[in-house]
C-alpha cells in the first residue's frame, strides 16, 4: 500500500479531501496575463515534468539568486556517494557543473542572455533534484533542443514578469506539516500576504488537485501557525499558459480549513501507524 505522505500525494486523493467539503476550482478568480499564451509541449524534446523542474530551478537561481538552489541535488548525490551507489568522480562532476553554472549566470543582464550551456547544465543538475523525490538517479540521455530551450527561457521570462506585477517573493520556500510530521511538503513562494504555487502545466484550467494543494499548504503551514506570516490570498501561476488563479482567504469559509486540517491530521496518524509496523 502506497501511503500519501507528501502534500502533493494527499492532494491527489479525493477520498481524503472530497469535493463537497472544500472549495471548487470555479471559486478562483482567473487573470490571463497575455493572449494566445499557451506554449505547446509538442515541439519539445524532453518530458513536460522535466521542463517544469528546469523552469522552477532556473527561476530561483537566476531571478532570485537563491544560494540554496543546489541543496536538494547535492543532498541526494552525497547520499548516493556515502552508500557507494556513485563514485567520487560522479559527485565531483555535479559540483563542477554547479560551479560552471554559477560562472555563466553571474553577470547575466536578462533572461534572454541565458546561454544554451546554462540550460544544458541545469538539466543535468535537475536530474539529481528529481532523484531526491523519486529515490533513483537517472542520467539525462536527452538535453533540451533549440525549440525546448526557447520555451524554457520564455517561461522564465514570464515568471520574472509575474513577480514584477504581483510582487517579488519574501520567501522562496516554506515548509508545511502535520503535528507528527507524517504528512508534509515544501511550498514554492510567499509573496507579501500571498501563498503562491508555480506550475508549468499543459492544463489550461484550474485543477482540483491544485485547489487541494493550496488548501493543504495554507492549513498545514499557516492556519496551524507553523509559519508566522499573515496570508490573505492563495494563488497559482501557470507559466506555460501565463495564467493566474487566485482566491482570498476571507472568501473561504472557516469550516473548510477546519476540515482540511482534521483530514490531514487523520491521514498523518494513519501514515505513522502503518510506517511504524515496518520499523518495529
Amino acid at each position: 500500500m502506497e501511503l500519501p505522505i507528501t502534500i502533493t500525494q494527499v492532494a491527489q486523493q479525493p477520498k481524503i479531501l472530497p469535493l463537497n467539503k472544500i472549495i471548487k476550482s470555479s471559486d478562483f478568480t482567473i487573470k490571463q496575463l497575455s493572449q494566445n499564451a499557451f506554449i505547446s509541449k509538442e515541439d519539445e524534446n524532453i518530458r513536460p515534468t522535466e521542463v517544469g523542474t528546469i523552469v522552477d530551478y532556473l527561476s530561483r537561481y537566476v531571478l532570485l539568486a537563491d544560494e540554496h538552489a543546489f541543496d536538494v541535488a547535492n543532498a541526494k548525490a552525497k547520499q548516493d556517494l556515502i552508500h557507494g551507489i556513485i563514485p567520487v568522480k560522479e559527485y565531483k562532476k555535479l559540483l563542477d557543473q554547479e560551479e560552471r553554472l554559477r560562472y555563466l549566470v553571474k553577470d547575466l543582464s536578462d533572461v534572454d542572455s541565458l546561454s544554451d550551456e546554462a540550460i544544458y547544465l541545469a538539466t543535468d543538475i535537475c536530474a539529481w533534484e528529481d532523484a531526491f523525490r523519486s529515490g533513483r538517479y537517472v542520467e539525462p540521455k536527452v538535453h533540451p533542443d533549440k525549440s525546448t530551450t526557447e520555451h524554457i527561457k520564455m517561461m522564465i521570462q514570464r515568471v520574472e514578469e509575474f513577480f514584477e506585477e504581483f510582487g517579488w517573493p519574501i520567501r522562496d520556500a516554506f515548509f508545511a506539516k502535520t503535528e507528527n510530521g507524517f504528512v508534509s511538503g515544501d511550498g514554492d513562494y510567499l509573496l507579501k500576504h500571498t501563498l503562491l504555487d508555480l506550475k508549468v502545466s499543459v492544463k489550461t484550467t484550474m485543477q482540483i488537485s491544485w485547489v487541494r494543494q493550496l488548501l493543504l499548504y495554507y492549513t498545514l503551514g499557516f492556519y496551524n501557525h507553523f509559519n508566522k506570516e499573515d496570508i490573505e490570498r492563495l494563488m497559482i501561476f501557470n507559466a506555460r499558459t501565463n495564467t493566474v488563479f487566485f482566491i482570498d482567504i476571507a472568501n473561504i469559509d472557516q469550516s473548510v480549513f477546519e476540515f482540511v486540517y482534521d483530514a490531514a491530521e487523520k491521514q498523518s496518524k494513519i501514515n505513522e501507524r502503518e510506517l511504524r509496523k515496518y520499523v518495529n
